[in-house]
This record gives structure tokens, sequence and C-alpha cells, in this order.
């Protein structure tokens, strides 16, 4: 690769995966691991074995089949995390069709945009989504709309999930040799997912068989060591399978067969922690605004969570203040790791290990992987150097569908992965975050990250939460400026929250563009605060002052 001590390597794999699609390791694992529980759905409280992920995951692609779905046609969800979801991304995968899911909460607007990048040929929906279905007829490309709760529908536009199974899945096709049949792993897209289109409209990435592959190896490699530790391992998910860190933990854990996963399709506090407390969950992954919620929340002792052990925090950066504030809640009887990627990393390309983690860190690189930080003119920098964080290797997405603008400005002619982020490593090869760059502000020339001040915010007892901007200044350029969310009973003021900051960041740092109380900070699914609405916010705000 290079010669440069500046770029790093994560290492070889110890084994690599050798198949020939991942409909194919999905097939085997699912054989293997039998007669175990492999998914509970906590809210229906409904569960499969993996025999039952595989038998039903194959009625799925018979019946696709036999519909008419072939290699490369695109197939989209629109539901809420579901057993038959998972049945209906599996048999997908095992034609070598490509699942496109999509956020079943899309306004009209947000859905075109994204089916007209995916053009899905079938749509599976759930009554979670049933005003968006008349809609969908308006899309020529879209053939079939079937529906997950409608038992007895079978019209010129609309067929229930259960009608569909049966009309078309009796049919002689070998699944299990299909899956066999090799693909260019990494041309060969096995599924799209939305960019989080935090500064513009989301794009659709394309990932390969090949990149799924690298990140089910890299997880398994991982899996001897927490059976060694814990025995079997049930996880707790609620992230939506619509979003990569969700889609692809269930892809990780299913496959890993020493694990239960247990999900929620939606976040209900008590319901959460009552699942903690049932299931005897040992490991949760979840994104920062439930690490607060654990951090917070009163209700943590009217239930028995010792069973927990180890939180996984990912989709948003998790301060280290925040980090340990949750850990004291549990008496420190819980190790917090975090992890990091994005969508067009195939989930993660950075990954923390209980022996080796440090506070604040978001890991090492996983295996198979290189990572660098550059400066903004490209060149490379060493260890407590604050750059762009880039990446190179097999997790690295395929490019954005129809984008070949987006994709060249993303993935250099090197293959390295530009992410945005800024960040820098120790002497350790341990990664942090600091901020986005698009989102730092500039005041006087010096560069404010939002994050530090949002993690120095929280670690206040009278804020809940905290999200910063920058707001126009004529002389300064931008002034830092903060939307609070108060703790339960707080009568905490505007001066006690700039004087805080005051006391423990630098002058540039402070406070300047002022403090507004609001009721919540506004972000996506997965936590990431939503900074160009906060500026509309603030619009507002000034436009009645």
């Amino acid at each position: 690769m290079s010669n440069n001590p500046n770029i790093i390597y994560g290492g070889d794999f110890e084994e690599t995966l050798d198949y020939p699609t991942v409909g194919a390791l999905l097939y085997d694992n699912f054989k293997d691991g039998g007669d175990k529980v492999a998914l509970i759905d906590g809210i229906k409280e409904q569960q499969w074995t993996y025999n039952n992920i595989l038998e039903q995951s194959v009625k799925v692609a018979k019946a696709l089949y036999g519909a008419g779905i072939r290699q490369n046609d695109v197939i989209t969800v629109l539901s809420e995390n579901r057993l038959e979801y998972a049945a209906i991304a599996y048999g997908t995968l095992f034609l070598n069709a490509i699942c496109a899911p999509a956020n079943y909460g899309y306004t009209e607007r947000e859905l075109e945009h994204t089916l007209n990048i995916t053009k899905p040929k079938f749509v599976f929906i759930s009554s979670s989504a049933k005003e968006i279905a008349p809609k969908l007829k308006q899309f020529n490309y879209v053939k079939r709309v079937i529906l997950l709760d409608d038992d007895n529908v079978d019209t010129e536009n609309f067929i229930s999930y259960k009608t569909f199974i049966n009309k078309f899945g009796s049919n002689n096709f070998d699944v299990e040799r299909f899956v066999r049949q090799p693909v260019k792993l990494f041309e060969q897209v096995a599924a799209i997912f939305m960019s989080s289109g935090t500064t513009g409209l989301p794009k659709g990435v394309e990932l390969t068989h090949g990149n799924l592959i690298a990140c089910i190896a890299s997880n398994l490699e991982r899996v001897p060591l927490g059976k060694a530790l814990f025995g079997d391992v049930t996880a707790l998910f609620i992230t939506p399978w619509f979003h990569v860190m969700g889609f692809m933990g269930k892809l990780l854990f299913t496959t890993s067969r020493e694990f239960t996963q247990v999900f929620l399709s939606k976040f209900i506090p008590t319901l959460y922690l009552k699942s903690i407390e049932k299931y005897k969950v040992l490991t949760i992954s979840v994104p920062p605004p439930v690490v607060l919620f654990l951090a917070k929340t009163p209700l943590l002792s009217n239930y028995d969570l010792t069973s927990l052990k180890i939180v996984f925090s990912g989709a948003a950066p998790l301060t280290k203040e925040l980090e340990e504030e949750v850990k004291k809640r549990f008496n420190d009887d819980i190790i917090v790791l975090q992890a990091y990627g994005q969508t067009e990393a195939t989930l993660g390309v950075l990954y923390s290990d209980a022996a080796t983690a440090k506070p604040g860190s978001v890991g090492q690189l996983i295996k198979g992987t290189y990572g660098k930080v550059i400066d903004l003119n490209g060149n490379i920098l060493g260890p407590h150097q604050v750059g762009e964080l880039c990446f190179k290797g097999p997790f690295i997405m395929k490019g954005y569908i129809d984008n070949i603008e987006a994709t060249s400005s993303t993935i250099d002619k090197d293959g390295w992965l530009h992410t945005g982020d800024l960040g820098y490593y120790d002497e350790d090869f341990q990664f942090f975050i600091v901020d986005r760059l698009k989102e730092l502000i500039k005041y006087k020339g010096y560069q404010v990250p939002p994050a530090e001040l949002e993690g120095l915010l929280m670690s206040h007892p009278k804020v809940r939460d905290a999200g910063v901007i920058g707001i126009p200044d004529e002389i300064a350029g931008e002034l830092p400026m903060a939307f609070v969310v108060k703790e339960e009973g707080s009568d905490i003021t505007e001066q006690e929250v700039k004087d805080y900051v005051a006391k423990n960041a630098s002058n540039p740092k402070w406070l300047r563009g002022g403090v507004k109380f609001i009721d919540a900070i506004p972000k996506n699914i997965t936590g990431k605060i939503l900074r160009r609405e906060m500026k509309e916010l603030y619009k507002s705000l000034k436009s009645k002052l």
C-alpha cells in the first residue's frame, strides 16, 4: 500500500470467508444454526429459530422468483422491524436481487426521492406505512405491492403477503443450488441504503456481496472471544432495519449462530428496560440518545438490569462525558464501547475492543482496513494531529447509484473514502472523532467543534440535551450558539449555561451567539443532530424578534 508510517493497517483477516455469494453464506449459517432461537420480536413476543429463518427466507425467495424477480431487480421494504422483514431481506439476497429498505416514516416527497433513485419492482409494505400504499401506483417501475398486514388481498395493484407466498411460491426453484453460483463479489450489488442526508438530499449507497461478506467476516472473528467470556449471548436492538446499522446488525448477529437477537420495532422506555430484564440481555447496540436515556432516566431502579454488561454505541459520536456518566450510573459494572462507520463503509471501519478501549475513543481499525488522517491539502498527518478521516478496504461502497460526480468526490482515484469527519489517532492507534468537517464553527479564524461543546453542556447536571450551531456575525464570521433541553424541573438560566461554558472551554468556544431553551433537539432516527433544522429554527426565532 505505502511505506508511509502514518498510513495504518488493521491487519489481515484470520480467516477469509470463501463464499460465492452472500446468500450462500447466509444459507449455510442458518442451516448450521438449527433449532437455536435467533430472533425474538420483543413487542409481539414471537420468535424464530435459525431453521425458521431459513424456511421462511426460502419461501420468500421462491415466491419472488415465481413472480418474475431476477438478479439485479430491486426489492423495497417499507416496514417496522418484524420477523417477515428478515425473511424478505434474506430471500432477496438469495436471488442476487437487490434489497433497498426505505424509511416507513418518510413523507410522500421523501419517498418519491428515494424510490426514483432505487426504482424497485416490488414493494413490501406494512400497516405502519399504509397511507403511502395507494400512492405507489404512480411509479411505473413498481410492478407489485405486497401488503404485510392484509391476509386476503389480490388485486391488480395489491396482494397480501400470505397470498403472494402461496400463489407464487409453489415451484421447484432450487434456492440452495442457486446461491452457490458465483458472482463478482465487489461488483454485484446486494443492497442499497440511503445516506443520512445531513448535508443535502440523501443518495443511494450501493453495497456489494463482497462488502457484506467482509463485514460479516470481521464480526465472526470476534464471536469466539465473546462466547468464551459470556457463553450464549442475548443482544437487544432497536435500530430500524432500513438503516445500515440495524440491517447489518441483523445480518451480523444472525450469521454468528451464537447469538439470540431481541428486537423492538420502536423505542418504548419501559418496554426497553423490561426486555433487558426479561430476556437477560447481555449487550445492547444503540445510538447516543439511548445512552443518554440510560444515564438520566429515573426508571432504571424499577428493573433488574444486572445481566447487561456491554453497551455498544454507534451511528453518531458519543462524548467522553456521557460515556463516563452512564458507567457511573451502572456502578462501573458495564463496559461502554464505541464503533465508527458510515453507510458508505458498510456499517463500520473502527471498532472498540473491551481490553484496550479508551474513554471517548471510537476504536481501532477493523481487520482488512487501511486508515489515514489528512489535512485540507491532502497531506497525511501523524498521531494527535486533527484532520479528515479516510479509509480504504473491502468495506467501502461500490458508489452512489447513478451519481458518478458524488461518487468521485467521496472516493478518490486511489480508492480512499473521504468521510468528511474530523478526528485523530493516538500512539496506540485509537481513533477519536472531533466533529464533521462541514459543521465546524469558524470564529475569528478559530475552528470550534460543535460536538465538543455539546458534550460539555450535557455534563451539566441541569441539562438533558444540547445542540450547537454557528450563527452569522459580520465581524467574527460565526458565533457559537446553543439550543438546550433542560432536565425536568430545572431552573437553569441562559447566563448559567454561558458561565459554565466560559469556565470549562477556551475563549473562542464561548457561547457568544446565546442560548435558547427548547423541548427537544432535532435529530434523525440514529441520533445525528440535524443542524440544518436548528439553523432554520434560529432563523425563525430571529424573525420574531
